[in-house]
């Protein structure tokens, strides 16, 4: 797997989302040991906030727990290091999630890929193949799925048969500039 490029940390923008409405938000629950300094919370990510255990954590091969997206309000920490890119949280920290649901739609840039996936003219596993399947998303289909143990979703050209997923909408740009994926719910 590969991470969709980024130049710090990954941003987030809503678009239309029933969570902040209809109360399916959880704030008050610890982020578990799997979110560290090298490996941290970042907006965007799909995670599973298990309240009965006290913890949220990146998808298990197993979930029968609902769903949610990172996006805890950023802040600005430092001044020479302004900007969306430049936050995230780790262990213990308490991260705001809104569950999903069917139609929600958001712009990130949270994203990786399975390199076989996505090779370019000569073959070779390349970004830039990515970047041209997003940009014929109108032509070629595109959907975001959950991926085991980890919190960052997965582009992939294979529409799945069950289980949580979204469709590529647009090939767009989050709040901060960079490149970015807008999609939407199509399941739980």
């Amino acid at each position: 797997m590969k991470r969709f490029p980024l130049e710090r940390y990954a941003s987030l923008e809503l678009n239309q989302v029933a969570f902040p409405k209809t109360g399916m938000v959880v704030s008050q629950v610890p982020l578990g040991a799997a979110f560290t300094e090298s490996a941290p919370c970042e907006n965007g990510m799909w995670v599973v906030a298990d309240k009965a255990a006290g913890t949220i954590n990146a998808a298990t091969s197993a979930i029968n727990k609902p769903m949610g997206i990172v996006y805890t309000t950023e802040k600005e920490y430092n001044p020479y290091f302004a900007g969306l890119k430049n936050f995230y949280k780790v262990a213990g920290e308490y991260p705001r999630v809104g569950i999903l649901g069917i139609g929600d739609t958001v712009t990130t840039n949270c994203l990786q890929y399975d390199e076989s996936e996505y090779k370019d003219a000569s073959g070779a596993a390349e970004h830039s193949a990515v970047l041209a399947a997003l940009a014929n998303i109108e032509t070629t289909p595109m959907y975001v799925v959950p991926v085991t143990g980890s919190a960052v979703p997965k582009l992939t050209a294979t529409k799945p048969t069950s289980g949580m997923y979204a469709k590529v909408v647009k090939f767009y740009s989050v709040p901060n500039g960079e490149k970015g994926v807008k999609y939407q719910i199509i399941s739980l």
